[in-house]
């Protein structure tokens, strides 16, 4: 919380800021929503993982369950999802799902054949960067999470807002 306050403090964000926010499931830790650039609202969703000395796997973001499995990140991804359509006064989100980031932030690293080539545009949250890297999914070089979340009917729009941000530190 501290590190988000200070980062949209020193960039002159208009913001909110949150931690343990109820109603947000695996994304709670800390929840930003700023005025961007572009004048509209946006929101980063961050859940914390401690885990020096971990590598986070393909293997352990198939899985059901875990830390790092994407499935129950989806799960909770349409639950916010659905805050920013609901009609009910005091549940509505300000802002749109398309104006969101939903980001793992850890210390872990990522085993290589997960790491991208692909240069991707991260601007919305570079400033929560302590080093390390990010981990953008894309359906060219990670065919089996697609494949495996291919059931799931936003899948495509979970993982173009969904990173990892990894190796960053402790």
């Amino acid at each position: 919380c501290a590190l988000s306050f200070l980062r949209a403090t020193n960039k002159g964000y208009k913001f909110k800021l949150a931690s343990n926010m109820k109603g947000h499931g695996k994304f709670d830790d800390v929840v930003l929503e700023y005025v961007n650039e572009n004048d509209r609202i946006s929101h980063i969703f961050l859940q914390l993982k401690s885990k020096l000395g971990h590598k986070i796997t393909e293997q352990k973001l198939l899985a059901e369950t875990g830390d790092f499995s994407l499935r129950k990140y989806y799960d909770t991804y349409i639950e916010i999802e659905e805050k920013f359509n609901c009609s009910e006064e005091g549940v509505q989100m300000d802002g749109g799902i398309d104006e969101s980031l939903f980001i793992i932030y850890t210390n872990a690293d990522v085993e290589q054949k997960l790491k991208s080539e692909t240069v991707i545009d991260f601007s919305q949250a570079e400033f929560l960067m302590t080093g390390g890297s990010v981990l953008q999914f894309n359906e060219e070089e990670h065919k089996a999470i697609y494949e495996h979340l291919q059931e799931l009917p936003k899948h495509r729009e979970f993982l173009s807002r969904f990173r990892i941000f990894y190796s960053q530190a402790n």
